[in-house]
């Protein structure tokens, strides 16, 4: 059997900064928007009014806050100006996706699977930290290009922390094979894990987005419960994962985080497998 491990937490010492967040063109508020500290690990997702709460110390004065949200340019400013002014306007941006285009479906025909679909009996993923923000993330490779996006598929093998709300997002590759900043979707794509164990899908081909790269599929925490006891998501939700040849799990603790590849313990020789985590795409070519 094999674990994955990442270690990272916030300190108690932390003070919490509450605020709202609009668009800097109609003052409404900009639903679940990614805020944090890059360099600690620490940061949040707003709620969908817009507003936030990000714990972090006040010595962290000088470390840079990122704030970004699909349709807005990304702000950043200094930990400092967001304690002496916590309310903040994005200026909107159109979504330029270079190479994602909009095509019919008469040009593809052949239906197929990419990324991890079937997971391993007893192999389990689970997130790694308790802050919104915190990511799994799934190298998928394109065999034939340009391909057709049809869904975007979850394997959940246990729920035990009430309705999740996560968000898929599809990354760009920097030249090392790592996530960027660069999302290959136009929209935020929501969906709730409930109690259930199974396949949760978001149907996207009314969507005609053409994708012509590999990409990472990024399964983001952005909603847990209003509780007063908060569960303990590294234990009590858990995904679908394997040891793969050419596997690739990326994950991060937090909002605006860096990006990491885990280290694997095992009782057994790993032979060159590597974990991945069961995020899947359909795909017409």
């Amino acid at each position: 059997m094999a674990a994955v491990t990442v270690l990272g937490a916030v300190s108690s010492q932390a003070q919490t900064i509450s605020g709202t967040i609009r668009s800097a063109s109609t003052h409404e508020p900009v639903p679940l928007v990614n805020l944090g500290l890059p360099r600690r690990n620490l940061g949040t997702v707003g709620d969908k009014h817009g507003r936030y709460q990000l714990a972090a110390q006040a010595a962290y004065a000088a470390d840079t806050v990122r704030v970004s949200s699909l349709g807005f340019e990304p702000l950043l400013l200094p930990l400092s100006a967001l304690l002496t002014q916590p309310d903040l306007e994005l200026k909107p941006r159109p979504v330029l996706l270079d190479d994602v285009a909009v095509a019919g479906n008469s040009a593809y025909c052949d239906l197929r699977t990419v990324g991890l679909a079937k997971s391993t009996r007893g192999f389990v993923i689970h997130l790694l930290s308790n802050q919104l923000g915190t990511e799994l993330g799934a190298l998928v490779h394109l065999p034939k290009r340009p391909a057709l996006l049809q869904s975007l598929n979850v394997v959940v093998a246990r729920n035990e922390a009430g309705p999740l709300t996560f968000r898929l997002n599809l990354y760009r590759l920097d030249a090392q094979g790592f996530p960027t900043a660069a999302k290959l979707l136009p929209h935020d794509v929501l969906l709730t894990a409930g109690p259930q164990a199974g396949v949760l899908t978001v149907d996207l081909a009314a969507q005609k987005v053409v994708l012509d790269e590999d990409f990472v599929m990024g399964l983001e925490l952005v909603q847990v419960p209003a509780s007063a006891d908060q569960p303990d998501l590294t234990k009590q939700i858990s995904f679908g994962g394997a040891l793969e040849s050419g596997g690739q799990l990326f994950v991060r603790l937090a909002s605006q985080g860096q990006w990491l590849k885990p280290t694997v313990k095992s009782n057994g020789p790993l032979l060159g497998k590597r974990p991945a985590v069961a995020l899947y795409a359909t795909v017409k070519e």
